[in-house]
This record gives C-alpha cells, structure tokens and sequence, in this order.
C-alpha cells in the first residue's frame, strides 16, 4: 500500500500548476469515526489564498498554518471508494487481527491503525524530500504537512520527523511544539 499510496501524492502533486504554492496538505482522519477506515486527503495552500484569509484570521500565523483557513481543495482522497479496499487489505496484512471484520474495534486499540498510517505518511513524505521530487516539483522545498483539523505537539514532532526541523519550524511553534 505504501508504494500506492505514494504514487498517488506524486500524482496529484505533480497535477499542480498554481506558482504560489508554500504548504502541501496530508489532512488525516478515519472516516466516519471508524478507526479501521483510515484516510488521507491531499491538498495545498498558496501564499496569495493566505493572503485573503487574513482578515478573517486572528494574525498571519493562523492564516498561514491553521488549516480551516486554507483552500479546502481535496484533489485526491485515499481510503475512499476504490482505494478502501487497498486500506481495509493493509488493516488486515498488518496483523490488526482485532480489526480483520473492521466492524467493531476494541477500545484499546482504536489509535494503534491511525498511528501506524501516519507513520506511513512520515516515510512517504521523508522519502519525497529525499528523492528530490519536492525540489523538483515546485523550484523549492516546502513543507509537506501531515496533521488533523485540531494541531498539538504530536502533530508538531511528527512532521518534525517527516520534513526536517528548518522547513516546519514554523508550524511547530503554531502547534505549541516550544511551549
């Protein structure tokens, strides 16, 4: 799946033609609530979209890093229709035994799958800093954001993890990371 799903960001990254673009979006979530349904929609944000939103924002830091300011373009969505099946088969693959009917989860168990996806995510987005299809793609690095819609100091360390201190600096002190 990990090969799949890196394509797939490749894909849509490289679909891109907006010149402004300083932020790409790995939103995560298990879709309705379920933690065996896992999903990533990928997305961006441009510096000229950012500018608009800053008189609806509290400063340019929120404008620029909390994510319900920025463009919600879900260019592709993976986990859902013909990619869940390709999720619910890794689920299974990945010894998630407690999930292989994926209709109920126990409750100790119900961050372990989304844990396992982001790290994932961390090893696909490390892997296109070091490819160079980052640099390649838009003249530049920029930092390819794995988070959710509420940001906390997890959020902070794993894209820490996944893009290098220098290009999430930033957005680790948004999250509170130095707090």
């Amino acid at each position: 799946m990990k090969e799949q799903l890196k394509e797939a960001i490749m894909q849509t990254i490289a679909s891109w033609d907006e010149p402004d673009i300083y932020v790409v979006s790995l939103y995560v979530y298990d879709h309705d609530d379920d933690p065996c349904r896992p999903t990533v929609t990928v997305g961006y944000n441009t510096e000229s979209y950012m500018n608009e939103q800053l008189e609806y924002a509290s400063d340019e830091e929120e404008a620029r890093w909390n994510y319900a300011f920025w463009l919600q373009n879900d260019d592709f969505i993976f986990g859902m229709d013909d990619t869940a099946d390709t999720v619910r088969q890794w689920i299974i693959n990945s010894n998630f035994a407690y999930c292989q009917a994926c209709d109920t989860t126990p409750v100790e168990f119900e961050s372990e799958i989304t844990e396992a996806f982001v790290e994932m995510l961390v090893d696909i987005v490390r892997e296109l800093h070091e490819s160079g299809f980052i640099q390649e793609t838009f003249g530049r690095e920029i930092p390819v954001l794995i988070h959710e819609l509420e940001y906390y100091y997890e959020i902070a360390e794993q894209n820490i993890r996944a893009n290098g201190i220098e290009l999430v600096d930033d957005f680790a002190r948004f999250c509170g990371y130095y707090d």
